[in-house]
Parts: C-alpha cells; structure tokens; sequence
C-alpha cells in the first residue's frame, strides 16, 4: 500500500494564504507543541506489564509518517496486548486506536513472535470501532520490524490522519496536534502511560519545512 508523498502547495500561494490569515488561538497552540514528546511512567505495575518510557514524534515536514515508541523494561512476551488510543482534535474522546496482540513464536524454540495487529476508528476508550487500514506512509503494518521474545521497545510508525479517515490539516499554516494513551496488558495485570485514562500533552502533528528535503514556502 505506497502512497504519494503528501502535497505541498506551491510555495508563492501558501505565503500569500499565511499572509492573509491570522493564525487561530488553537493553531498557534499546536505550533508551540513539541515535535518529540518523552512519558516516564512511575513504573508501580506488575513487572510483566510495567512500561517505563513512551516516546512520540511528529512527522517530518516532507512526509506524513507520526512514531510512537512503547519500552518495557522485562521485555515483550507472548500474550501481551498493546494498545495506543490516539486523539486529533483536543477532546476528551478517543478518535481511534492501534492494538497489537504479541502469540507465541510459530516454531518451537522460536524468538521472533506473531503478530495481529488492528487499527479501529472511533470506539472510545474501548476496543470497539470500525477496522480501518492503516500503516505508515510507504505502505506496511504499523510494526513492520520483527518482535523478538524479550525485546523492551517496540516501534510504531503511522501515517495517523490517513488512517483516522481525516483530512489532514495545511501544515503551512497549521500543523495540527496529536495526543496518546498507551496501554500494555497481559492476563489480569495492564499497566497505562499516562497513569489512568488521560491524554499526554500535544504532539506537533509535522515538523517545520527542513530545506533538506527541498524549497521552504
């Protein structure tokens, strides 16, 4: 599933669009928001499920591809079910989220695990929800790496909005936000990043124009 690059308009009518209107209370919100956002958790779980770091970051300015970045300190087993609730528009409601069911190695003394992985749109802070495609911006599941049997981080890569079903916002005059809950679970024991059901602070949604990957507006 390879997609265009994301469009960039020409670089003479977006100046004259910035120009001409003022950016919003809530877009210069979402400028000011970090391009990478680090979570330390209090790590107080159950050591099988006890996330202690979850790293996000905003796509670059040429591509349309966020990262979110799950460690576990005693590593990634069968059994364990990560689940990333993603929100887009500042609400308390979940937009979507991404869960990724880790199954024992399919040969006997295997280490890399199976994986099923799902993207749902909607459903809260449930598992509910409509399945939707989704992956990063040059096509693949959203973990394209093998999980290997006690591996402590995990890579997630997406091109979020594509797989919201939203439109992406005119990342020229704003650069849109993105907010996470992460959740690791196995049995009974379940460990979230934040603590509880809340967001973490806002994302930028893209990066600055980097002249590196051609003409700045």
């Amino acid at each position: 599933m390879l997609r265009a690059p994301r469009f960039v308009a020409p670089a003479l009518l977006v100046t004259a669009l910035a120009a001409a209107l003022p950016c919003s209370p809530a877009a210069a919100q979402r400028t000011a928001a970090p391009e990478h956002l680090v979570i330390h958790d209090t790590r107080t779980s159950a050591p099988t499920v006890d996330i202690s770091r979850v790293r996000a970051d905003a796509s670059w300015y040429w591509d349309s591809e966020q990262d979110v970045i799950v460690t576990v300190p005693n590593g990634f087993q069968p059994g364990h079910l990560l689940t990333v609730w993603f929100d887009v528009n500042g609400d308390s409601t979940a937009d979507g989220h991404y869960e990724l069911s880790l199954g024992a190695p399919r040969k006997a003394g295997g280490k890399e695990l199976r994986r099923s992985q799902v993207f749902r749109r909607g459903g809260g802070w449930g598992h509910g929800g409509s399945k939707a495609r989704c992956g990063g911006s040059e096509g693949g599941p959203p973990v394209i790496d093998p999980v290997r049997r006690g591996q402590r981080s995990i890579s997630i890569s997406l091109d979020l909005w594509w797989c919201l079903g939203k439109t992406p916002p005119n990342i020229d005059v704003d650069p849109g936000s993105w907010r996470i809950a992460v959740r690791v679970a196995k049995g009974e024991d379940a460990d979230m990043a934040p603590n509880g059901r809340t967001w973490s602070k806002p994302v930028r949604g893209w990066g600055p124009c980097d002249p590196s990957g051609g003409p700045c507006p």
